[in-house]
């Protein structure tokens, strides 16, 4: 039973009881934490005894993978942070799987909803928010740094005999991305050593290789340590029980019991209900459903890492290292100067890799995940050649021939989780975790953030932390559904172009919705009508890419990739109307007595406010990423731009305000280091007709379709913006290279 005390501000340390479910690194350091300053902690978690367990499949992340863990100040990085140079075109980052240059080793045709919704979120987060969420989490580890600091002081046994290491070399194989490390270190006041690539090759012979090979551009030394992060918690576990701790292991924690007042009465588990004063829950990506009903609940997700080892061979690295590779199928590496704790061999720890996988774990000889496995040694190989085929040779590059892999917990904005509720006897129950690749080094400063919860202080991980900020406003949603019986035909309409895609998107209704209606605006009858509107100077600018895209063979080689997409013996129905502007009398006459339930907008001019308010809901397929690209040309200005992960098609919804609706979803295509602007539109206007067939048929079925509420953001392009000045610039970035990380990448069967 709870030990009877006063208030939460009033509390009697030696008589306070604190439950902590899950043995992770961010509950041990926060169990230490309490336990010497007098609660008394007890620890439940669902796997055995890591001490005495051989089996690492049972075991969670901090004890599963490898026996290798990292400091600096720079982790928990934030990955859709807009505008980085290190990490750059993250848009769509977790829509294409690891072979397709992406990082989900789940297929995203398997993504379920609250998957979806928490990539929706890592991919709608602003860029103001993004940009002010890693300052708070550089914030948290500089507190964390002085927490590690004090550790060291205090209990110096910890990190005896851990292979404790001080100091990080991090490595980078792009100069832009060397620079823009070189800044952010310095800024932050962590820099220990910055040369050029002959000083730093020259204290570091070992990298001649690699620097050789073209897959170094720099390195810099910053502030930091590693441990053997299985001693350490061996170590750490004895504290713990110094200091009076105890352990439950083997004991699924299930539900969170409350009373009708929602307050926290007790939690049910495997061995019967468990009663505290408090409780802290740090249950990992496979603890989601313990944290049902609460605001932390499909708010922390899973996304791999892999790991292998090598000997540290002669001259042994003295440093653990970070290996940043922009644009690789492994792009973060950390390198972990350790020894083999059975043989006591002086070893290399790699880990590293990207493989989101959500509420799930992959299975072992998924293809996905093979191939980051695959990646991680071929990076052993670049940097380390003599270790790698020493490994290789005696085939311990894996011990046991097992390929670990832990799934770690992100959330989508890269802050961690720091939630709590209050119980029935005034105590509290505090959620955390989802400290992405940052659980180590952020731990001291969230166990002092639940001791200052305890005690009634504040601390800033309580406001960085709050789980409503890895959340869209859910204001921002709305829902269309069909207000006709589901089981009517769906009346749609089409109006469109007559361009190539166009002849596709008709084909595509003509097999889903047969008795579609339709209504042309030819590209010819666009041109008549600027013309006779005196609009001369857009009149001209059209007809300009009319002939560019004539004379370059860019309209044949689209009207070749749509028709391998038709079959021949394909017979397109006459379109209902074929009218110069869609705004005419004409079409509100014919929309009238259609009554459209649906209608799917390509290729038209502006569609004004009449037209609109009689052709129900309206579906826009805009080749360009809103909000930030309107208007037209919209890739071409985005690869201008160099935002590369703005390359994208909008469904949205059409108003009268230009581009400006309410987003009903966003496709990315593969980007090839072969493609140019023209062959990625083509692309890009295939996947999205697709997607919007299915929405349609959804639609149609009477299901809601969810629209998520704009921005007030980006720039609209006219044709007149595209000059020959900007198609040479940009034809020169490309041929430099802009397209050339994704070399790889294979694109997905059918585009």
């Amino acid at each position: 039973m709870p030990s009877s005390r006063t208030g939460v501000s009033g509390f009697q340390p030696s008589d306070t009881t604190v439950l902590l479910v899950g043995a992770g690194i961010l509950n041990l350091i926060t169990a230490e934490y309490l336990a010497v300053r007098g609660f008394r902690v007890r620890l439940v978690d669902a796997g055995p005894d890591p001490r005495f367990c051989k089996d690492w499949t049972t075991l969670g992340i901090t004890n599963g993978g490898g026996n290798a863990r990292m400091f600096t100040y720079t982790e928990a990085d934030n990955y859709n942070e807009k505008g980085s140079k290190l990490y750059q075109n993250m848009q769509s980052i977790f829509r294409r799987t690891a072979r397709e240059g992406g990082w989900s080793v789940k297929s995203p045709e398997e993504f379920t909803a609250s998957e979806l919704a928490w990539i929706h979120v890592f991919e709608q987060l602003p860029a103001s928010l993004a940009q002010a969420y890693r300052e708070d989490m550089f914030a948290v580890n500089r507190d964390a740094g002085e927490l590690w600091k004090y550790l060291q002081q205090s209990a110096p046994q910890l990190f005896e005999g851990v292979e404790y290491h001080k100091d990080i070399l991090r490595l980078y194989v792009e100069p832009e991305a060397l620079e823009a490390a070189i800044k952010l270190h310095e800024d932050l006041g962590i820099m220990l050593e910055s040369s050029s690539l002959e000083e730093f090759l020259t204290t570091n012979p070992a990298f001649h290789p690699a620097a050789e090979a073209d897959h170094l551009a720099g390195g810099i030394t910053v502030e930091g340590f590693t441990v053997n992060v299985h001693s350490f918690v061996t170590k750490l576990l004895l504290r713990i029980v110094d200091h009076g701790g105890e352990f439950v292991w083997n004991c699924q924690v299930q539900a969170i019991n409350r009373n009708t007042l929602g307050e926290v009465t007790s939690l049910k588990s495997e061995e019967g209900r468990l009663e505290a004063d408090h409780f802290v829950l740090s249950p990992g990506v496979t603890g989601n459903a313990l944290l049902h009903g609460t605001a932390s609940e499909n708010v922390i997700q899973g996304i791999l890492g892999v790991w292998l080892q090598i000997p540290n061979l002669h001259p042994q690295l003295q440093h653990s290292i970070k290996i940043h590779r922009r644009g690789h199928l492994v792009e973060d590496i950390n390198v972990t100067v350790a020894k083999d704790v059975n043989t006591g061999e002086a070893i290399l720890h790699f880990g590293g890799g990207y493989g989101y996988v959500g509420l799930d774990r992959p299975r072992p000889d998924d293809p996905e995940l093979l191939a980051i496995f695959n990646e991680l040694q071929e990076v052993a190989r670049i940097y380390f050649p003599r270790g790698y085929a020493a490994a290789k040779e005696r085939g311990d590059m894996f011990p046991s021939g097992v390929q670990k892999f832990c799934i770690r917990p992100f959330t989508p904005t890269g802050l961690g989780v720091f939630e709590q509720i209050s119980t029935a006897d005034g105590g509290r129950l505090i959620i955390t975790g989802g400290n992405n690749t940052g659980g180590f080094a952020q731990a001291p400063a969230i166990a002092r953030a639940v001791w200052r919860a305890l005690v009634g202080e504040h601390d800033p991980v309580h406001t960085y932390f709050h789980p409503a900020r890895s959340q869209l406003p859910k204001t921002t949603v709305t829902f269309k559904s069909r207000t006709l019986e589901p089981q009517t035909p769906l009346k749609l309409l089409l109006l469109c172009s007559d361009s190539p895609q166009h002849d596709y998107l008709r084909y595509r209704l003509d097999q889903a919705f047969p008795d579609y209606r339709c209504i042309i605006e030819p590209g010819d009858g666009q041109l008549r009508h600027l013309v006779n509107k005196n609009r001369m100077v857009d009149a001209y600018y059209m007809q300009y890419h009319s002939l560019r895209r004539r004379l370059f063979g860019y309209d044949q080689q689209r009207k070749d990739y749509f028709k391998r997409l038709t079959p021949q013996s394909h017979t397109f129905r006459t379109p209902d109307l074929t009218v110069d502007s869609l705004n005419c009398r004409e079409v509100w006459t014919a929309v009238d007595q259609w009554r459209p339930e649906l209608t799917i907008v390509c290729g038209t001019k502006y569609i004004g406010k009449k037209l609109n308010d009689r052709a129900g809901l309206m579906i826009n397929l805009h080749t360009g990423h809103l909000p930030n690209y309107k208007g037209n040309h919209c890739i071409f200005f985005a690869l201008y731009d160099g935002q590369v992960d703005k390359v994208s098609a909008t469904l949205h919804e059409l108003t009268p305000e230009l581009d400006g609706g309410h987003v009903l979803d966003r496709i990315f295509p593969q980007i090839l280091a072969s493609d140019s602007e023209d062959t990625l539109y083509s692309r890009c206007i295939h996947m999205a007709i697709d997607r919007c067939i299915e929405h349609a048929k959804h639609f149609a079925a009477g299901k809601k379709l969810e629209f998520i509420q704009q921005e007030m953001a980006g720039k609209t392009f006219k044709h007149s913006d595209r000059t020959p000045g900007k198609e040479l610039w940009l034809w020169w970035q490309i041929w430099k290279g802009l397209l050339g990380g994704q070399r790889d990448v294979k694109t997905p069967q059918g585009y």
